[in-house]
């Protein structure tokens, strides 16, 4: 979207409050700009993250996030904040649907990011053979030594909790 350079700053004002912890005082900003341009995504989607992560108000966080993704359809923040809410509420096969639907349609940029959370969401299933098979495939397309590592110890952990029948599977993968 092409909006006006005074919305652009004011969103990158509250970006930086909400990075820097004043989430209140970036919710307020980015309320204000949707008021003036109510099909901002980025704002959306930021407000959406507030909802969820500081409030606590899931419907109104996928109500934004939802916005986000109609508004700006090739900003894979949103798919990815819209995904962790779909694992994070178990609502497990529509978040499958959707991060499948986001690797094929934005995901390039964000894919170790997409695959890292099936492997969650099929830790979650406890279906720790497959989660193990997409924090690996994570790892393939990510360029992060933090999040390598992070990825690295997401493994770890899944192997922990398999039997040795599932352990043995890994030997074909």
């Amino acid at each position: 979207m092409d909006y006006n350079n005074h919305y652009e700053n004011e969103f990158i004002k509250a970006d930086r409050l909400i990075s820097d912890g004043d989430a209140s005082q970036g919710k307020e900003i980015i309320e204000e700009i949707l008021s003036d341009v109510p099909d901002f995504g980025r704002a959306h989607n930021h407000l959406g993250w507030i909802f969820y992560y500081k409030l606590y108000d899931y419907a109104r966080a996928e109500y934004h996030y939802q916005l986000a993704m109609k508004f700006e359809p090739t900003y894979g923040a949103a798919y990815l904040n819209y995904a962790y809410l779909l694992v994070d509420l178990k609502r497990l096969d529509e978040a499958k649907k959707h991060i499948k639907f986001a690797i094929e349609t934005v995901g390039k940029p964000d894919l170790g990011s997409y695959y890292c959370e099936l492997g969650r969401l099929y830790e979650v299933e406890l279906d720790f053979v497959t989660s193990y098979k997409y924090y690996n495939e994570a790892k393939y397309h990510s360029y992060s030594n933090s999040f390598i590592e992070t990825l690295r110890l997401n493994r770890e952990r899944v192997k922990d909790k398999m039997s040795i029948f599932e352990k043995l599977k890994l030997k074909f993968i």
